[in-house]
């Protein structure tokens, strides 16, 4: 047995990390990186020394603390984050950069923008209190720290968002795409009510409002009353007297931040009516309304089909085929129903008809395994392309854009490319070259793929300060239409020559800076896109024989992804408080041709003063020092932890907990005890090590178990327990198929007090875990096996025995549920049924034991175990309606039925406090003959390894 072990422990340290992380050490951050982010980084790590000193000027606030930065790209998209601990503050940079119709497009250099906002977030919200004895509870305790004077989800966003634009000159205050929105929420009455504005879902962009109008809030604050004024309000949150939000806001301005909120919006929707006033009327027509989000629209090659990507308010994306044909049957069906209402009663009068009749929808294509669904391109009349996530296999937690086929007809998709990051692309060759954007390690390129070899070739060279976007092959594939920006610029369109290789800009109005979305006619002889100036979207149409631009709308809507339908047709979105609906303009009314144009696509700075950052770069001379990452850098905090149940005991928890930053060293030592009559009680020491391959965890434990006082009767028992426990795995990862073999080791001293008798004992386990799942949203299946085989000896005996449990689980019309069953067998020792899992006590150290929170420990005892259950629920993450049966040697001890919900939540790295908490709760009946039926209950929060 221990030879075993100790070849497993020898192939470990031969086993390398999926990912090497380096530091660079700055005077005032840590950088931490992989080697594909490195010149990102390198640049990052400059650009945060410079943020700090420019904001440390315009705050008059700083961190004392060295700041961790982690620079890596989980998602593939533009985003980051900020947790602002005191006293080890943390920001986590994504390096991809946004796309050009994003509300954050409008930047210097993606970079900077990044860091000035992540950065903002921890000076505003991670300063020390002047309260010493709250600041020293801050400083031992992670989630206090965390939650100490919490600012409402608006005030935070908004005040970074706020910061952003005035210390750059551009940002989502200054946002032409943005402000076009929330004109047409403020025309519709639509803007969100101050209780709103902390809400992440509902209404369509009801999760952006933080930011956007949190920015606007606060900016007419400052211009109402002062800088200095607003600036008070975070003074005031970190005083000795301890305020929360609306308290520090009131004490300044005299009044509550909801009533001047109202006066805010009062303002902005006049403004917005006014110019609502002043326009002329657009002709164009509803041609489709959608529900909440949309995006990508694509008409086929013959234009009978409309593809779109559609979200709605709960997430399910799926992609929609909409036939272009007016629907006929379902106007008749509408006037034959009011005509049957008229027949019954002739003095009723009819419904209005919708503006327009919804078009047949032909065919759904849900999203598989979250993956997402975006820019759908057509190959032809059956078969589209559209791009996806991608999960790496070796690193948790990490996706990567690809491309993929639907066939129509058959209905089946294929994966064309693997790992290739790309985002938005075109097709030529029919289907056998992509033109494409592909972002890997922070660099954005323009790049011709073969699908045959998966080789991807560059157009351009790239650079860090370069973004693609929108590549459109024109229809005889000869040009290809283009957006680029490159730092402290707009984003310019350009057409691309494919055989001569060259590209020639297209002119822009004077005073744009929006600019996304372009699109060919059908001859390829004009090319339609959105540019957007003065608080306004519109569409353009350039001609390339006459070289002539014209605007076809004049501010009256927000607008978004004009579409060539037909000769003089266009199909665009409009975007609504209600989400995009797709409109139809007569190209030829009211056209204006443009003459004045923009002579530079440098950005011009709305606001300059001595705070402005220096124009955005890539700075790629070193900085700082340079080492591996070190694991040994910990940071410990105070852990609490409560565990109640019903029919055992009431287990509370204190610990010190601790970690590196990227969780690769995790440890807790801990003492718990019953408060009700120490039926339970003791210490343990934890130790996870995660930064190889193969996962090492144990566990030393010391605990006290006596039966007799628990909650409700049991078979007495009574035993003191010493000893550790150390174990090895592999996970291991195909797509959605996930296998985990597993070596474990204890040793354990047993005092039998019941018997009277002290023994040693050890096993070893061998386990594998394996899962499956297939997610297409309304419906899903998966299965998850755990298989685990013991043998061992004690003073007196040898044993040997089995774990086997299986789960099948999935969804129906979106509905979740489970089946499990499970047995275990020991043959010459003892299975205990009862009693809940914690720190301190659970199954890796106790193999003799069946968890059951329901019933107390040592309800049964027996050799073999089978326990048989289900259950459903109404919504994934929710509760879940669950019935379970209990056997032991063939003979049905209970069952129960109630609610109950568990799960574990880590947030992937950071502090301690917030990593690897476990949460539990269950109101259940308990039926048996051999105990009361009753209803039982039980509540935990508790952190374990």
């Amino acid at each position: 047995m221990k030879r075993i072990l100790l070849a497993t422990l020898l192939l470990a340290t031969h086993t390398q990390a999926a990912v090497q992380w380096q530091t660079i050490h700055t005077e005032h951050f840590k950088v931490h990186y992989s080697q594909e982010n490195a010149d990102w980084a390198r640049s990052a790590a400059n650009e945060l020394e410079i943020v700090r000193s420019k904001v440390l000027e315009q705050q008059n606030r700083a961190l004392d603390e060295a700041v961790d930065v982690v620079v890596f790209d989980p998602l593939n998209a533009a985003n980051g984050f900020a947790l602002p601990v005191s006293n080890r503050p943390l920001m986590a940079l994504f390096t991809t950069p946004p796309q050009s119709d994003t509300v954050i497009s409008n930047n210097s250099g993606w970079q900077q923008l990044l860091v000035l906002h992540e950065y903002i977030h921890l000076v505003h919200l991670a300063q020390p209190t002047r309260s010493k004895w709250r600041q020293e509870l801050r400083n031992i305790w992670d989630l206090y720290d965390l939650t100490h004077s919490e600012m409402p989800r608006w005030v935070a966003e908004g005040y970074a968002t706020l910061l952003e634009s005035k210390m750059t000159g551009r940002g989502r205050l200054f946002d032409n795409y943005s402000e076009a929105i929330l004109i047409e929420f403020a025309q519709q009455g639509a803007l969100p009510r101050y209780d709103q504005l902390n809400s992440t879902d509902g209404g369509f962009m009801a999760g952006s409002m933080a930011y956007l109008m949190g920015a606007r809030f606060l900016a007419w604050l400052e211009k109402n009353y002062s800088e200095q004024t607003l600036d008070a309000v975070w003074t005031r949150m970190q005083g000795v007297k301890q305020r929360e939000f609306d308290d520090a806001f009131e004490g300044v301005f005299g009044g509550s931040a909801s009533k001047l909120y109202r006066r805010f919006i009062a303002e902005y929707t006049y403004q917005a009516m006014s110019k609502e006033e002043s326009e002329q009327s657009l002709i164009s027509g509803l041609w489709l309304a959608l529900d909440h989000y949309a995006s990508g629209p694509a008409l086929s090659p013959n234009s009978e089909q409309l593809a779109v990507v559609e979200r709605d308010q709960d997430g399910k994306t799926q992609l929609k085929l909409y036939s272009t044909e007016d629907n006929i049957k379902a106007a008749e069906e509408f006037q034959k129903i009011q005509q049957e209402l008229l027949t019954d009663d002739p003095n009723d009068i009819a419904d209005k008809p919708p503006k327009v009749f919804k078009r047949k929808q032909k065919q759904v294509l849900n999203q598989i395994n979250r993956a997402g669904i975006q820019n759908p391109q057509w190959l032809n009349d059956n078969v589209l392309y559209f791009s996806a996530y991608s999960r790496v296999d070796h690193i948790d937690h990490q996706r990567i854009s690809d491309i993929f086929s639907w066939d129509t007809q058959t209905g089946e998709v294929t994966k064309l490319t693997d790992l290739a990051g790309l985002r938005r692309f075109s097709i030529a060759d029919n289907g056998q070259t992509l033109y494409g954007e592909q972002v890997k390690g922070g660099y954005s390129e323009l790049v011709r793929v073969d699908l045959q070899t998966g080789q991807a070739q560059p157009l351009f060279k790239k650079s860090l300060a370069t973004v693609y976007d929108y590549p459109v092959v024109s229809p005889n594939q000869q040009q290809l239409a283009f957006l680029k920006t490159e730092f402290n610029h707009n984003w310019q369109l350009y057409i691309q020559d494919l055989q001569e290789q060259k590209s020639v800009a297209v002119p822009m109005p004077k005073g744009y800076q929006y600019l996304s979305q372009p699109s060919w006619s059908a001859d390829g002889k004009q090319l339609y896109f959105v540019a957007g100036l003065a608080q306004a979207t519109d569409i353009y149409r350039y001609d390339l024989t006459t070289q002539r631009l014209f605007k076809l709308t004049q501010g009256q809507q927000a607008v978004a992804n004009p579409l060539a339908l037909s000769d003089g047709e266009l199909l665009y979105f409009s975007i609504s408080s209600d989400g995009p609906d797709i409109m139809q303009l007569q190209i030829n009314n009211n056209e204006e041709e443009i003459t004045d144009f923009a002579t530079t696509s440098i950005a011009p700075l709305l606001l300059v003063n001595e705070h402005t950052l220096p124009k955005a770069r890539v700075y790629q001379q070193p900085i700082g020092e340079q080492t591996h990452y070190d694991i040994w850098q910990q940071k410990a905090t105070f852990a609490l932890g409560e565990q109640y149940h019903s029919a055992s005991a009431a287990l509370f928890s204190a610990s010190i907990k601790g970690s590196d930053l990227l969780k690769q060293l995790d440890w807790q030592l801990g003492y718990s005890i019953d408060l009700h009559d120490t039926a339970l009680q003791g210490i343990y020491a934890q130790a996870r090590y995660s930064a190889l391959a193969i996962k090492f965890d144990s566990q030393l434990f010391s605990y006290d178990l006596n039966a007799s006082k628990q909650y409700q009767r049991s078979l007495l028992n009574e035993q003191s327990v010493q000893g550790g426990y150390l174990a090895a795995s592999l996970p291991l990862r195909f797509g959605e198929f996930r296998i985990q073999p597993e070596l474990a080791y204890i040793y354990s001293e047993i005092d039998d007090t019941n018997i009277n008798q002290g023994q040693n004992s050890q096993w070893l386990r061998v386990g594998l875990k394996q899962s499956w799942s297939h997610n297409r949203q309304d419906y899903a299946i998966g299965q998850a096996i755990d298989a685990r085989w013991y043998s061992g000896d004690s003073d007196t005996q040898k044993w040997q025995g089995y774990d086997v449990a299986v789960q099948l689980f999935g969804k129906a019309l979106a509905i979740p549920m489970y089946a499990n069953y499970s047995q275990q067998y020991r043959d010459d020792s003892e299975l205990l049924l009862g009693g809940f899992s914690s720190s301190l006590l659970s199954k890796n150290i106790r193999s003799d034991f069946v968890f059951a929170p329901e019933l107390p420990f040592y309800s049964a005892i027996g050799k073999r175990y089978q326990g048989y259950g289900g259950g459903i629920s109404w919504s994934e993450g929710m509760p879940w309606f669950y019935y379970q049966q209990h056997q032991i040697d063939q003979q049905v001890y209970g069952q129960s039925y109630g609610v109950k919900w568990q799960g574990p939540f880590s947030f992937g790295l950071g502090p301690a406090g917030i990593n690897d908490v476990r949460l539990d709760f269950g109101l259940v009946r308990v039926e048996g003959d051999s105990f009361d039926d009753e209803l039982r209950g039980w509540l935990g929060f508790y952190y374990s390894l």
